[in-house]
């Protein structure tokens, strides 16, 4: 009988762009994983965006359930659509979704998540490799062979159909005149039907058990290199080279001042192209560039400050928030 129930993990979010903790992913529990948590005489809850895994106990304070060593997946869904606007990418292949675990360290999640192919119960393997005859060899991920297939020259793909529940395989190719590194495929139906961005799984110690265990999915800011493109009509030349973009915050944001770059057409080509800019060809154009990556935040830097003859013209010129694809933006100045 269920006395009452103890933290076993809190799971907690923090985002650069906030500042600090947020609720920006919500946490999706899976069938299998719900499966695991009555076995475990356990459940979950969530609250201002952290996630709670708790544990029966009985009126001694022992776990009612089996605990130790049980491995938990969950799947992490953004709740804002620009998520992946605003956050820093990882280092991962085409295709793969990020797995967070407590793999290196059973009390702190690893440095940085792996990559896994995530897909449902049957998954249709696509080789990397284009040479044929092309041999796969299916296996678990502490190396135990499972099966094997040969694709010939007519076959495009091959359907592992040897999963009998949720876990994860790796898939190696061999072909004359190479091999290509494993590929690891998370086999998980429901999240796979769901999507997921993400995937967080734990693993439980005897530690966590006794004591509970907090962990904290952390989240860099995406960076990008600030484009101010001022397009006038100046009264003379004297008054066009007197525009400025000037970093007037830095000291109020607590920050490294950052420089700009004055550059005049004809602009490299990832740049925004002058015809875009002034169909007519009637007025001048001058690109301020940052000259170092700045990192998106929902609120500020502030103090980016566009002057003319020592006037300030805009005070705050327009930062990317978590909307924007790219951070170049367009000031178009009416009166000389």
């Amino acid at each position: 009988m269920i006395s009452a129930y103890r933290t076993l993990w809190t799971v907690a979010v923090r985002h650069d762009f906030r500042g600090g903790a947020c609720d920006d992913l919500a946490f999706i529990v899976p069938a299998a994983t719900r499966d695991a948590l009555a076995g475990m005489r356990a459940l979950v809850r969530e609250r201002d965006g952290v996630l709670h895994v708790l544990i029966g106990v009985d009126s001694d304070g022992e776990p009612l359930g089996e605990c130790t060593g049980r491995r938990l997946l969950f799947g992490l869904a953004p709740r804002d659509a620009c998520f992946t606007q605003y956050t820093a990418p990882f280092a991962l292949a085409a295709g793969e979704t990020p797995l967070f675990a407590n793999a290196a360290s059973p009390d702190a999640l690893d440095a940085a998540p792996r990559g896994v192919e995530l897909c449902g119960p049957q998954p249709q393997i696509t080789p990397r490799l284009a040479a044929r005859p092309l041999d796969l060899h299916i296996a678990t991920p502490a190396g135990t062979p499972l099966t094997s297939a040969q694709l010939r020259a007519t076959d495009a793909s091959w359907t592992f159909r040897g999963a009998s529940e949720p876990g994860e395989i790796v898939v190696s190719e061999a072909a004359a005149g190479g091999l290509n590194a494993p590929r690891h495929l998370l086999i998980e139906p429901t999240l796979a039907a769901t999507p997921v961005w993400g995937l967080l799984s734990l693993t439980a110690s005897a530690d966590h058990v006794a004591t509970g265990c907090a962990f904290t999915l952390n989240f860099s800011a995406r960076s990008d290199r600030l484009r101010y493109y001022v397009v006038v009509k100046p009264a003379s030349d004297a008054d066009f080279d007197s525009i400025q973009v000037l970093d007037k915050g830095a000291a109020s944001d607590a920050r490294t001042p950052v420089a700009f770059t004055r550059q005049l057409p004809p602009f490299a080509a990832d740049r925004l192209a002058p015809a875009l800019l002034d169909a007519g060809g009637t007025r001048k154009i001058v690109l301020f560039e940052a000259t170092t990556p700045i990192a998106r935040r929902a609120r500020g830097p502030h103090g980016f400050e566009l002057h003319r003859n020592g006037e300030v013209l805009i005070g705050n010129l327009p930062q990317p928030g978590a909307e924007r694809s790219d951070a170049q933006f367009i000031v178009h100045l009416s009166k000389p």
